[in-house]
C-alpha cells in the first residue's frame, strides 16, 4: 500500500511540474506576444508620422472583456499574468494618438532635413538631441532648431504617455518601455548617414550589434554609443 501511495505522489509532482514548466511558457510567450502588440502600434504611427501612410490605424485601448463568467474571474485572480482578449475587445481608439501624431508629421519634413544635416541625432530614450553642426552656428538658426526640438519632444512625450495608457492592462507596460520601444523602431528604419544613440546593454542591443548596421559599424558598435548610420 505504501509503495501505491509514494507512487501516486511522484505522479501528482511530475504532473504539477509539467503544469509549471508549460505555465511559464505560456506566460513568457504571453509578454512577447503582448509587448509585440505595442511595437505594431508604434510602427502604424510612426509609418503615418514619416508619411507611408495616410491612414492611421486606430490605437485601441487593451480592456478585458465586460462578460466574465464566475469562473474566469477565478482562474484570472488565480493567473499571474492576466490574458489579453484580442477577439473580444471593446475598441477604443483614441483621439490623443491621431492628434498628437498629426502633429508630429507635420513637422516630420523639418525634423528630417536637420538630422540629414546632422544637427539632430536620435536618442536611445526616444527623443530628438540637438547636435553641433554648421547649420546650427548662428545664433538665430540655433534658436530655431532648439525650439523644434522642444515641440518635437514635448509631442513625442505626449505620445509614449498616451501609448502606456492605453496599454496599461499589459504586463511590463510603462512610458519607460514605450519610449525604449520608438528608439528601436527609429533606429531599425534609420537612413545612412543619421546620428543614433545605440541601444544599452541588453536584447536590444545583442539584435542591432548582430544586424548588418551592427556589423558595418564594428568597433563603434558599443552600448549607449552614439554612432553615424552607415
Amino acid at each position: 500500500m505504501k509503495k501505491y501511495v509514494v507512487f501516486g505522489a511522484v505522479v501528482a509532482l511530475t504532473i504539477a511540474w509539467g503544469c509549471v514548466i508549460r505555465t511559464e511558457h505560456k506566460i513568457d510567450a504571453h509578454i512577447t506576444l503582448d509587448i509585440r502588440h505595442v511595437a505594431d502600434q508604434a510602427e502604424d504611427v510612426l509609418d503615418f508620422i514619416e508619411g507611408k501612410t495616410d491612414a492611421l490605424p486606430g490605437v485601441e485601448e487593451v480592456v478585458e472583456p465586460e462578460s466574465t463568467s464566475q469562473l474566469q474571474r477565478v482562474m484570472n485572480a488565480l493567473n499571474p499574468v492576466q490574458p489579453v482578449y484580442a477577439a473580444e475587445l471593446s475598441v477604443t481608439t483614441s483621439p490623443l494618438i491621431r492628434e498628437i501624431a498629426t502633429s508630429m508629421r507635420t513637422r516630420n519634413t523639418q525634423v528630417d532635413a536637420m538630422k540629414k544635416k546632422g544637427c539632430l541625432g536620435e536618442s536611445n530614450r526616444g527623443y530628438v538631441k540637438l547636435r553641433d553642426c554648421d547649420a546650427v552656428k548662428d545664433a538665430e538658426q540655433r534658436n530655431k532648431a532648439q525650439k523644434l526640438v522642444a515641440d518635437e519632444n514635448k509631442d513625442r512625450k505626449a505620445l509614449y504617455a498616451e501609448m502606456a495608457r492605453l496599454n496599461r492592462k499589459i504586463e511590463g507596460i510603462n512610458v519607460t518601455k514605450v519610449e525604449g520601444i520608438f528608439a528601436m523602431q527609429r533606429l531599425e528604419r534609420a537612413k545612412s548617414g543619421r546620428a543614433f544613440q545605440l541601444p544599452p546593454a541588453g536584447a536590444d542591443f545583442n539584435k542591432i550589434k548582430g544586424s548588418a548596421v551592427g556589423k558595418k559599424l564594428g568597433s563603434a558598435c558599443a552600448a549607449g554609443a552614439w554612432v553615424t548610420i552607415p
